[in-house]
C-alpha cells in the first residue's frame, strides 16, 4: 500500500509519522515549498489543558507525544509556563471556577492568585484591571518549525520518505476510488491520500465535487519590546471576555486577539507563492483588542512595535477541525481546517488518520471532526464566510482555543 500525504505543515508530518510507525506500507510526504511554510511558522506554539471533549484527551495525547519525541533525541522547544486566564465577567468566572474543580478532580495543581502573586508571576500585569485570576500549570509553548522538524524526522525514521518542492495540482479519481496525485514532477500514483493541505484543501477537493465547510480568516497578533524583560518562564494568558492572549517572546510580549467579525480571505486572493508570506498589518481592526491590552499590561502603552503577524488560518462553522474519510471517494482522507490549534490538534489529528488507514477503532472520538458533517452547506459560500467570521470569536469565550 503507498500513501501519499499532501502538506507539510505541522499536521502532514505529524500524520506522515503515524502512519510509518504503525507500518502501513510507503508513506510518502509532498511539500510544495519548505517543511512548516504556510500557516504552521506563523503559528503562537501554545497548548493548554482544558477540561472540555475538544481538548482534554487530544491535550494529554499531545504532551505524550512531545515526551516520545524528547526520548528520541529531538527538541521541539517545549516549555512549561503555566497559563493565566483573567476573568472581567460573573460567567466567565463560573466557567473557570468549573475548570478549577476539574483539574483538582484529575490532580492538577490549578489555583486561584492573588493580586502579589499574580504580578510576581507576571510583572507586567496589572491584577486591579480584572476581577480574577486563574492559573492553569498544565500549559506551555513550543516552537512550531521544531515540532514540525521532530515529526518529520520520526517519519523518516520509521520508513517515511519526505519530498519538498513538489506542487500537488490535483487529485485524480478512478471508479469512485483515490489513484494517486498531479503534481509538478508528474503523476504519483496512490493507495490513500492524505491532504494536511490547510487553507488549499478545500481548492483540491472543489474539483471532485466535495466542499469542505472550512474557510481562512485573517489572524494578528504582535510583538513589543517591553519593561522590565519577561523572564521565559513567564506565564502566559488569556483573557476570553477581552478576546486577547499573550506570551513572553524571547524576552519581549507577544500579544494577541481572536476578534469578532474576523476577517475573511478568499486562499485565491492570496500572493502567490504563498510559504512563508505575511499579509499586511490592519492596525484598524485590531486597534480596540490592542487597547485592551495596554489596560491590562499598561507597560504596553510605551513599549516599541516590533513585529505585526497578519497570517491566515483556517476555520469551520462550529470551531473543530476536519479530520477524517472523503465518504464519496475511497481511500481519500482529510486533516485540515484546524481553527488556530493546529499544534494542540497535530498529535490527535496524525493518531486518527493512521487508525482509520489501518481499520481499526480510532482512540479519539472521530465522529466530531467528520469533514462532511456540514453536509451541503459547505457549498454555500456566503453562509460559510458568516460562519467562520463568528466562530473566531465565539469559541475563544467558549474556550475552544
Amino acid at each position: 500500500m503507498k500513501c501519499v500525504v499532501v502538506g507539510g505543515g505541522v499536521i502532514g508530518t505529524s500524520v506522515a509519522w503515524h502512519l510509518a510507525k504503525q507500518g502501513l506500507g510507503e508513506v510518502l510526504l509532498l511539500e510544495r515549498d519548505r517543511l512548516g511554510a504556510g500557516t504552521t511558522w506563523h503559528s503562537v506554539g501554545n497548548i493548554t489543558w482544558k477540561p472540555s471533549h475538544e481538548h482534554d484527551e487530544p491535550v494529554l495525547y499531545a504532551f505524550e507525544t512531545l515526551e516520545r519525541l524528547k526520548e528520541s533525541g529531538l527538541e521541539t522547544g517545549w516549555l512549561t509556563t503555566g497559563r493565566m486566564f483573567l476573568t472581567s465577567s460573573a460567567e466567565t468566572r463560573r466557567n473557570l471556577e468549573k475548570f478549577d474543580r476539574m483539574a483538582r478532580e484529575r490532580g492538577i495543581a490549578s489555583r486561584w492568585l492573588d493580586a502579589a502573586e499574580a504580578r510576581a508571576l507576571h510583572p507586567l500585569l496589572d491584577p486591579a484591571t480584572v476581577d480574577g485570576i486563574w492559573l492553569n500549570p498544565l500549559s506551555g509553548r513550543l516552537g512550531p518549525a521544531d515540532l514540525t522538524a521532530a515529526y518529520a524526522t520520526s517519519a523518516r525514521r520509521a520508513g517515511a520518505r519526505i519530498s519538498e518542492n513538489v506542487d500537488v495540482l490535483g487529485l485524480t479519481v478512478t471508479g469512485g476510488r483515490v489513484a494517486g496525485v498531479e503534481t509538478s514532477d508528474g503523476v504519483i500514483a496512490a493507495d490513500i491520500v492524505v491532504t494536511t493541505a490547510g487553507l488549499w484543501t478545500r481548492g483540491l477537493l472543489t474539483p471532485l465535487g466535495v466542499a469542505l465547510a472550512q474557510w481562512p480568516c485573517e489572524h494578528f497578533y504582535a510583538i513589543a519590546d517591553v519593561s522590565p524583560v519577561l523572564p521565559r518562564e513567564t506565564p502566559s494568558f488569556v483573557a476570553p471576555d477581552e478576546l486577547i492572549y499573550g506570551r513572553e517572546e524571547v524576552g519581549k510580549f507577544l500579544f494577541g486577539c481572536f476578534d469578532e467579525n474576523a476577517k475573511t480571505r478568499d486562499p485565491e486572493s492570496l500572493p502567490k507563492p504563498f510559504a512563508f508570506t505575511l499579509l499586511p498589518p490592519d492596525w484598524d481592526k485590531t486597534a480596540p483588542y490592542f487597547a485592551q491590552a495596554m489596560r491590562i499590561f499598561p507597560a504596553l502603552e510605551k513599549a516599541p512595535i516590533r513585529h505585526f503577524v497578519n497570517g491566515p488560518e483556517t476555520f469551520t462553522p462550529d470551531g473543530l477541525p476536519l479530520i477524517g474519510r472523503v465518504p464519496n471517494v475511497d481511500g481519500l482522507l482529510v486533516a485540515t481546517a484546524m481553527n488556530s490549534a493546529g499544534v494542540t490538534w497535530s498529535a490527535m489529528a496524525g493518531s486518527v488518520i493512521a487508525d482509520m488507514v489501518a481499520g481499526s477503532e480510532p482512540k479519539f472520538d472521530a465522529h466530531r471532526y467528520d469533514p462532511l458533517r456540514f453536509g451541503d452547506r459547505g457549498a454555500d459560500l456566503e453562509w460559510l464566510k458568516a460562519e467562520v467570521s463568528g466562530i473566531v470569536s465565539q469559541g475563544y469565550r467558549n474556550q475552544n482555543r
